[in-house]
This record gives C-alpha cells, structure tokens and sequence, in this order.
C-alpha cells in the first residue's frame, strides 16, 4: 500500500512536469520512467499511466490557453479557443471551464463504462473496419468544414497536411519519399516542429496584430470555480455531446483520445456555426468540448488493454512489452481484476488534477502587465529549446531545429489563415490512410 502511494505521488508529479513540458508527452515521461517501472508491482505500473496521463490533461490545457503553446496535437483546439479568450482578458474563465469540463467528463466516462460493463464484449463484437473508416470520414470532413477558411483552401490545407506525413524513407519500397535527397528528413516530418512552425507561429503573429496590448489576467478563486460550476447548467448539451464522444473516440482501437478532441471539437464548432452563435474571439463551448473529450478519452482509451487485453497507445504497449518481458501473466482477466484499482486512481488524480491546476494558475498572475509581444518572443523562444530537447531523446536535437526552421517560410504564409485543417491532415493521416486502404483490401 506505501508502494502505490509512492507511485500515485510520484506519477502526479510527473503529470504535472509532462503537462508544463509541451512536446514532452506521456510516452517520453514512460520512457524515462521506464528502469523504475520494470521494477514495480504490475498493478502499479498501470496506477503510474492512468494518473500520469490524468494530470497531464489538466497541464497541457493550460499551457495551450495562457501560453498558446500546445501540449501535444490534441491541445490545437485548445490554443485556438482558449488563447483567444486569455488574450481577451477572460483566460481566469477559459481554465476553470476547462478544468471543471474535464473533471465532469472524468466522472462520466468513468461512469459509462460501468453502465457498458455487462455489454462490453458485444461493442467490441460489432466494431468493424467499416465502422471505424466512416467515423474517421466523417472527422475529416467536418474538420475542413468549420475551418475559418473557405472550403477549397481547406481541403488543400488538409492535403498538404496528409503530403508532409508522406516525407521519410519507406521501408517496404525502399526508397526515400520526398526527402529531396536531404538524408535529415529520412525519418519523417516530426510533429514538435510542424506544430511550432506550421501552426503557433502563424497564430501568434497573427493573434499580436489583432491585439498587442498588456496582459490582463485575473487568475482563478474559489468563488470562481464556484460560479463556473453554477453557470456549467448553461452547457451541459455541450458537456454531455462531447463527453460522450470523447470516450467513444478513447475505447475504440484505432481512434484514441487525441481523435476523440479533434472529432469532438470540430461537431461543436460545426454545429455552432450552424447556428450562428460561434464566437470568433474564443469560444466556451468549443474550448469545453475539446477539453471534456481529452480526458474522457484519457481513461476509456485504457479499455481496449484491460478487456481485450489489446494496447491501442504506444504508452500502453511500452506498459505490455513490461509485463511480457517480466514473465507475468498478462491475460484478459487479469486486466479486468485491475479495473476497479484503475477507476479508483483515475477518480482521485481527476480531481486533484482539477485543484492542483488552479493553484498552478495563480502563480501566473506575475505576467500582469507585460507586453504581449514580449511573451510571444519568450513563448517561441521557449518552443525553439523545446524542439532541441525533443529531439535530443531521438538523438537529433539540431536535426529537429533545422527542419523547424525550414518550415518557417512556409508558416509565414498561413499567417492572418486557419491552418487547423493541415495540421489535422498531419495527425489524422495515418490512421486515415490505414482505415480506407483496409476498407478496399477487405471489399475491393
């Protein structure tokens, strides 16, 4: 019991440094972590993921909304709403929506998944490759239709999206694809410096030209979590819809929880558009839905490993490949024997995520009257040892800054555009490509 306590401490503070650190990511944490947790009980090594992703929610989500720096590619929807409502004046606001949404969207997909215990097995029965093709269709789709562009420059966003995941070197053809003859680019695209140049740049200049003031910020009271939570009645279709979604997007194979914020968010965004109620300065909804699904798919995602004993992350399978390397039994009841353990951490951590978060936030209060433009060099700043570091855990640190800045040229041309949908291009394209290439070897 003093062990899992250690690890519940141990792996709440590795959340919290995984949140601040963005590009760090779970994965990078469980890497690190990785000699420690060869040693530990394999019930705690499960305790470690499920707080450390937990906590890590609540930190990327408000790293995206005051500092326009996303987490991770789930975060994008996040930097777009809740930046826009920080440099607004109203950032206090966006973070206790988000804090608040996703501690409610914790409990509820905890929740749904009892109520689908008894019928579990049969959901996983129906899944077919079809099924999982036609929701990724419909994410694409919608994700180009609420872009602020018009449709034919966000399907080419989209696409470009999709071409830069192609630059590597193919393994199965053997020959480099292009790569242009640069042997840096043999490894892909990495993602760290696509989000930087190809989607915070363009949104900070852009963003300093509309409004290159001081920062106001009033940070978080309790009085304010206290009013959020009265005034989260004028949300609930939002967080019920997006909670929803969230955990269906975590516990499908193939999908997890950073598909589930992007479908999320960009149904919200559709269906207020198509109302005329979305609000282009920040919008509460929006920033709610896609936080509400980050952490509704953060505990279903671990579903398909305890009941089918199929890890759909690549944090689960370093967790897999632990417990096989270890000669322990890993089979489908033993997982399910832990389910009870695991919705018991993840409640816990959720809300203390939900606390520590707005203490975190007060901190910040010392930004109060600097000059916006000043923060936005330090954020690049920032970001550009950031990638360094990134890529020094692959062995590439300079690599990853050289093809960051190869990128820049190209960024500056998104600047005052949306360019969402070719970052979503970026994320989506391989599962995207998996879904309908098996979609024609299956019907075809």
């Amino acid at each position: 019991m003093i062990e899992t306590f250690i690890v519940f401490l141990c792996a709440i503070l590795a959340g919290i440094f995984s949140g601040l650190m963005p590009g760090v990511g779970g994965l990078v944490v469980m890497s690190i972590a990785f000699p420690f947790l060869m040693e530990m009980d394999p019930v705690n090594i499960l305790v470690f993921y499920i707080v450390l992703i937990s906590i890590d929610q609540y930190f990327n989500g408000i790293t995206a909304i005051i500092f326009a720096l996303p987490g991770s590619s789930m975060n994008v929807p996040t930097l777009i709403e809740g930046h826009a409502l920080f440099k607004n004046g109203s950032g206090g606001k966006a973070v206790m929506y988000a804090a608040l949404g996703s501690w409610f969207a914790s409990i509820f997909s905890v929740l749904l998944i009892i109520a689908l215990l008894p019928i579990l097995y049969s959901i996983y029965g129906i899944w077919t490759t079809l099924i999982q093709a036609i929701l990724f269709g419909i994410a694409t789709v919608t994700v180009i239709l609420v872009s602020r562009n018009n449709v034919f420059v966000s399907i080419l966003f989209f696409l470009l999206g999709g071409t830069l995941a192609q630059v590597g070197y193919d393994l199965e053809k053997g020959e480099p694809v292009l790569t242009f003859g640069f042997e840096i680019l043999y490894n892909g695209i990495p993602t760290m410096p696509l989000l930087a140049s190809l989607f915070v740049l363009p949104v900070l200049i852009t963003n300093y030209h509309k409004k290159h003031g001081k920062i106001e910020f009033v940070g978080v009271t309790v009085k304010g979590y206290i009013d959020t939570i009265l005034d989260l009645k004028h949300y609930w279709v939002t967080l019920v819809r997006s909670s929803f979604l969230g955990s269906i997007g975590g516990f499908v194979p193939g999908l997890s929880y950073a598909f589930s914020s992007i479908f999320s968010y960009t149904i919200e965004r559709w269906i207020r558009q198509r109302k005329n109620t979305y609000n282009y300065n920040g919008d509460v909804n929006c920033l709610i839905a896609s936080e509400s699904a980050n952490n509704a798919g953060a505990f279903t995602q671990m579903i398909p490993l305890l009941f089918l004993g199929i890890p759909i992350t690549a944090s689960e399978a370093l967790i897999y490949n632990i417990l096989v390397s270890r000669g322990l039994p890993i089979d489908i009841e033993w997982f399910s024997n832990t389910f009870e353990t695991i919705v018991v951490f993840f409640v816990i951590s959720a809300t203390i995520g939900m606390l520590l978060a707005g203490k975190y936030v007060n901190l910040l209060k010392v930004l109060n009257g600097v000059n916006i433009g000043y923060l936005y060099i330090g954020i690049m700043s920032v970001l550009i040892v950031l990638i360094y570091l990134v890529g020094t855990s692959e062995y590439s640190g300079i690599e990853y800054v050289i093809i960051a800045a190869c990128l820049v040229p190209l960024g500056l041309c998104f600047v005052g555009r949306d360019s969402t949908p070719l970052i979503f291009g970026f994320i989506l394209h391989e599962p995207l490509y998996d879904a309908f290439y098996r979609i024609y070897a299956l019907y075809f």
